[in-house]
């Protein structure tokens, strides 16, 4: 059986990830390359790589749909994802689309239902989850080691220049034209950290956590650059994530479950994980990673194997992101933020956030309940 054919819908930003992944696994044999498309007009490289590659620039993602690729990669704004995704559904394809899926439930729910339909399986590219240090710190919870699991946090300290709002009409908006947008810390740099606690913390698709967020911004922005989100959900652990794009030193992020015999400490972007249980030494893990193109393409060969994260579980997810466009943001006046200007560009950071955010994951608060911030809070 000859390998499936792929095909790329969006080849900037992400893209470029994905188009790396699609190259190293036709080079493997593992897949076909049907081609790719992007609105902005392909320069001499990407030409040259995509007929290195035996595929096609298509001038639309409708274009490419005809070309009946088995697999497409949706690696587009959010709020293109709806019509990209149920259409190449509806061709027949499977799909791994980019975090954020969805913005709103609405949108979310359609795209599972066209899964449905066409008898198709879609992905999401929430990356982490097909970490093997997930697994072994749901065996640490699900085995008693870590005691009754008393919180789950995430943490995320990233500084992004103000290029990084000027890069696409639609960073930093809540909405563009009409459509919703989100554009949040929370709901796209660190959707994985979000994603990551919800799944930790077992909350599915009927649960209804109650949600408390404080939002800021350092920029004429509509969305956070900093925020905290604090989740309850009945029978659940309770959870707290505490993010800023405006650290002064970053440090990567990191999800933090707390029990009563001990911690894990899980560095989600490099499979690392920190086992500290009471009475013994820490244990310091690396694990390894499944691509989630692989695993999709597994799961299509074999009909009994589970994705590691289907479009559907990730309902929750979407609800908080939706629950959070409806928060009011909060602007962090001038004298409690500074201006850097160095190898990134121009940026904006709040003095001491880092610590603050540290503690609020640590001891399960939001930003009001530790000391007061002077001048922003």
């Amino acid at each position: 059986m000859s390998p499936p054919r792929v095909a790329l819908v969006g080849t900037g930003g992400y893209g470029a990830v994905h188009f790396d992944n699609i190259e190293r696994l036709v080079g493997a044999g593992g897949l076909r390359f049907a081609g790719c498309t992007d609105l902005r007009p392909p320069g001499p490289g990407l030409l040259q790589r995509v007929a290195g590659l035996g595929g096609t620039f298509f001038e639309d993602y409708e274009t490419l749909l005809k070309a009946a690729p088995d697999v497409v990669v949706v690696a587009t704004p959010p709020h293109r994802h709806r019509d990209m995704v149920c259409a190449a559904l509806a061709a027949g394809a499977h799909v791994l689309v980019e975090k954020p899926p969805a913005v709103e439930l609405a949108d979310l729910d359609a795209m599972t239902a066209a899964a449905t339909a066409a008898g198709r399986l879609c992905q999401v590219g929430f990356q982490s989850l097909g970490s093997a240090a997930l697994a072994r710190l749901r065996e640490l919870m699900d085995g008693g080691e870590l005691g009754e699991v008393t919180h789950i946090g995430a943490t995320g300290c990233w500084a992004r220049a103000d290029a990084y709002y000027a890069r696409a009409p639609w960073a930093g908006r809540r909405r563009l034209d009409g459509a919703a947008v989100n554009d949040g810390a929370l709901s796209n740099p660190f959707a994985h950290a979000v994603m990551n606690c919800l799944t930790l913390a077992g909350v599915g698709a009927a649960d209804r956590p109650r949600a408390e967020a404080e939002l800021y911004r350092t920029r004429p922005i509509e969305v956070e650059d900093t925020g905290c989100l604090r989740l309850a959900a009945p029978g659940r652990p309770p959870i707290t994530i505490a993010v800023t794009l405006c650290a002064e030193r970053p440090r990567p992020p990191y999800v933090l479950v707390t029990g009563e015999r001990g911690s894990a400490r899980w560095w989600y972007e490099t499979d690392v994980l920190e086992i500290a249980l009471a009475g013994r030494p820490a244990v310091t893990e690396r694990h390894a990673r499944v691509d989630l193109l692989e695993d999709l393409l597994r799961a299509i060969r074999d009909p009994r194997a589970s994705l590691a994260c289907p479009i559907e579980d990730t309902r929750p997810f979407v609800g908080v992101v939706e629950w959070l466009a409806d928060q009011p943001v909060r602007l962090v006046p001038p004298g409690a933020r500074r201006r850097h200007d160095d190898e990134s560009g121009p940026r904006n950071s709040i003095a001491g956030v880092e610590e603050d955010i540290e503690r609020a994951v640590a001891q399960s608060r939001r930003f009001s309940e530790l000391r007061p911030l002077p001048g922003w809070l």
